[in-house]
């Protein structure tokens, strides 16, 4: 049984549905199947790839900061350094503390726990290429030039930003950004996944940095209609209208899709994770424990995969078997083709429709530059355009064989047929 059915007929699920009236459940139904839900084997994995694939990307080692909330006074995050009381001011002292009690009152630990335990195994297992949360003495002995703030999720990305604020209001910090081209410090943020919203309110700060996703996050907002948005909107209102400082789409209005093993976020709608007297999330205070074991992905997708089709009007290849098919990688080469039979063609956009991570795409959509199947806007071409009507009419493909080299691109996507005479 694939992941999401087993969600969605698990006990808790089942429960949260039945408080909604049978015509309500549809709805509720299709915003379950929209959600990314992330085990805690793929969000480690993944996020520590893509850790590694960005540090080789620039000069190393690189300093790893786990993103938490940073404390304010008078409406600005307090230094993430200490700084020098002298007419030239300079940033001395340890790193930030990994994770800090933000609230006397409140001693519990949210993702940040999770972000930095991960932070520290990747320092650890890699010490010469990564510092965890070097201080400014550090930055100086090693010459950390780059600072990369990790998260599990950019939601509003007020959090994000605030703490890279922090930073930035340390003046050894900007005088070493401002020697970036040559010498200086870049910021990058590195996340599970984040709403588009979030990603680019955390890359407008003033120190430009950039923005890296190992998924794009489904929303409300991006996942459906504007008739079915409105729908969605009224039925969240109906059992949770919320606040103004918290709607009923969650915080910022996000209506995120997503949930963690290790929790869900405030940017989801209220009525996942809010109780009230008549209603019982089914995250209730954002914990996902009762319903994680049902997160783990397994290698066939070809259940999601059928229904992301059909939601992008390819009902021909889904019933053509394209979701049955042997191999995973031709699997994931044919939806992504047909994510780019309508605009927009970004990256992204195909992660978001086809369920893949960005990487995935990238791969998949360098494969298909090489064999000609699109063109550098990441347009069907002609050959393209063919291989994606040969699918519509073919049966399930056969397996590549297990001879082939992993780096195999075929060059056809239909199924060989016999020699004529």
């Amino acid at each position: 049984m694939a992941a999401m059915t087993r969600f969605l007929n698990s006990e808790p699920t089942l429960a949260w549905l039945g408080q909604l009236s049978p015509d309500e459940q549809g709805l509720a139904i299709e915003m379950l199947r929209k959600m990314l839900l992330v085990s805690r084997d793929a969000f480690t994995e993944r996020l520590i790839a893509l850790l590694l694939t960005r540090c080789s990307a620039g000069p190393e080692p690189v300093g790893l900061y786990a993103e938490r909330e940073v404390r304010k006074r008078h409406g600005q995050p307090l230094r993430l350094f200490k700084q020098s009381n002298t007419k030239i001011k300079r940033a001395h002292g340890a790193g930030p503390q990994p994770v800090q009690t933000f609230r006397a009152y409140d001693a519990d630990i949210g993702s940040e726990g999770i972000v930095a335990q991960l932070v520290s195994e990747v320092s650890r297992r890699h010490p010469k290429r990564f510092l965890s949360h070097p201080g400014p003495d550090q930055i100086r002995k090693f010459k950390v030039r780059r600072f990369i703030l990790v998260s599990d999720f950019i939601g509003s990305g007020d959090r994000a930003r605030t703490y890279i604020e922090a930073a930035w209001r340390v003046k050894s910090v900007r005088s070493w950004w401002s020697s970036r081209a040559k010498h200086g410090m870049s910021f990058e943020v590195v996340a599970y996944t984040g709403t588009e919203r979030g990603v680019a309110t955390v890359a407008s700060h003033p120190s430009k940095p950039e923005v890296h996703l190992v998924a794009v996050c489904p929303t409300v907002l991006n996942s459906f209609s504007y008739e079915k948005r409105l729908a969605i909107l009224a039925l969240c209102q109906k059992y949770y209208l919320g606040t103004p400082s918290m709607p009923a789409l969650g915080y910022g209005s996000t209506g995120a899709l997503v949930a963690f093993s290790h929790g869900a976020p405030n940017n989801c709608p209220l009525i996942f994770h809010k109780r009230s007297g008549s209603w019982e999330p089914l995250f209730p205070e954002r914990v996902t424990a009762a319903s994680r074991q049902t997160f783990a992905e397994e290698q066939d997708r070809g259940e999601r995969l059928r229904e992301r089709l059909i939601d992008m009007r390819q009902s021909r290849l889904a019933a053509a078997g394209v979701a049955d098919a042997a191999d995973p990688k031709r699997r994931s080469l044919a939806a992504a083709m047909a994510a780019l039979a309508h605009p927009p063609r970004t990256a992204h956009s195909v992660a978001l429709r086809t369920g893949l991570t960005i990487a995935e795409v990238e791969r998949l959509l360098g494969k298909a530059l090489k064999s000609g199947w699109v063109d550098g806007l990441n347009r069907l071409t002609d050959m393209g355009h063919a291989e994606l009507e040969q699918l519509r009419v073919t049966r399930p493909l056969l397996p590549l064989s297990p001879t082939l080299k992993d780096d195999y691109c075929p060059k056809q996507l239909r199924a060989p047929v016999g020699s004529h005479s």
